[in-house]
């Protein structure tokens, strides 16, 4: 029985050996395999662009909550579950993606200033977007493989298109406002961390390093500007109600007082019962005005510290940098991969001889 397996077991060494040399015997294909992908992947590394990275990492706190050393903002949203809205008219953490992906703040940033390495002066990114990115080898190849059928008849449909008929309470999208916010969507991510708070902007753009920082820098800035419009929208809404009450009555305080002073200059030496009625009626109107005007002038007061209450300050962790690599810069890597991918190739194409060779000598005997 012990010589039945060692036997067994030396036939298998034999069978794998078989199989080996049988493999390396295809030294030929192998060898023409690796360098075939070896090319490749050169070709890749000097036809993909690289790719500029830029983050900005910050937090945001309520100026009240701050003044007690406390974390507001996102950190007490996400206290909660990161689902619900603070008393004070915060916004809950699930909406910010909704923000940032919205229309009105995605326009916002069509006028961004960038500067590129082939531009004296600074375009924005709609100009960017629309004239000046270069699509990337695969995207060529799309355009001009797949895409084909679409730029030879997509114009001539076009024409028949009958026109949209605008109407001014409505926004609307042109083919090229389309095309910037795709270059957008490509281009931004956003991150909530939900267990210390942080908000995180990664922008990336080819061949570009100092635009890809300018565009996180610009993001962010403009994004803390739409959070402080949010936070502070309905206590500016009733500091602007109060505003219009004040200036209404200091100026019907301002006119009261004139009316008193014109009425005791005209009537000082009339002491007639009449006369003095009226004059102590202008006197009371005068002064229920002052009254309303002081109470209003207070009440300013405060809603002008509340909106600076309600107003979160941010703090940036980590601000815009610009990149000294690129993301997709090692070279080495993607060549190495590429080689192994043809060794792998090889392994297949000799698999696939192996077995039909055995299936044809199963079918002879058959």
């Amino acid at each position: 029985m012990k010589e039945q397996l060692e036997e067994s077991s030396e036939n298998d060494y034999k069978i794998v050996l078989g199989f080996v040399k049988g493999f390396l015997e295809t030294k030929k294909f192998i060898i023409s395999s690796i360098i075939i992908f070896l090319i490749i992947g050169i070709l890749v590394v000097f036809l993909t662009p690289k790719k500029y990275s830029s983050r900005v990492l910050f937090i945001t706190q309520d100026a009240s909550s701050s003044q007690s050393g406390g974390l507001g903002g996102i950190a007490s949203l996400i206290s909660g579950g990161g689902m619900k809205a603070t008393g004070n008219g915060d916004i809950p953490t699930f909406l910010y993606p909704q923000i940032i992906e919205s229309w009105e703040f995605r326009k916002q940033l069509f006028d961004i200033p960038l500067k590129l390495k082939s531009e004296d002066s600074l375009i924005t990114f709609e100009e960017y977007a629309i004239n000046r990115e270069k699509l990337s080898t695969g995207q060529i190849i799309a355009k001009y493989t797949i895409g084909l059928p679409g730029l030879i008849f997509g114009k001539k449909e076009s024409k028949t298109v009958a026109p949209i008929k605008r109407i001014d309470s409505l926004e609307y999208i042109t083919s090229n406002d389309n095309k910037v916010l795709q270059s957008l969507r490509d281009k931004i991510s956003f991150s909530i961390n939900k267990e210390d708070g942080t908000l995180e902007i990664k922008t990336v753009l080819k061949e570009e390093p100092v635009a890809a920082a300018q565009l996180a820098q610009q993001v962010q800035l403009r994004l803390q500007q739409e959070i402080i419009r949010y936070r502070i929208a309905k206590a500016k809404e009733k500091f602007e109600f109060i505003e219009n009450q004040y200036q209404e009555t200091k100026q019907e305080y301002k006119d009261a007082q004139i009316r008193l002073a014109s009425y005791t200059d005209r009537n000082r030496f009339n002491a007639t019962e009449s006369s003095l009625i009226r004059k102590r009626q202008l006197e009371n109107e005068a002064t229920l005005l002052y009254t309303l005007y002081s109470d209003l002038e207070q009440q300013r007061i405060n809603q002008s510290l509340k909106i600076k209450e309600d107003t979160p300050n941010f703090t940036v962790i980590n601000p815009a940098t610009v990149p000294l690599g690129a993301e997709n810069s090692n070279a080495l890597t993607t060549i190495i991969i590429y080689a192994f991918i043809g060794f792998i190739v090889a392994i297949l194409r000799y698999v696939y001889i192996v077995t039909r060779d055995y299936v044809k000598s199963l079918w002879v005997e058959v």
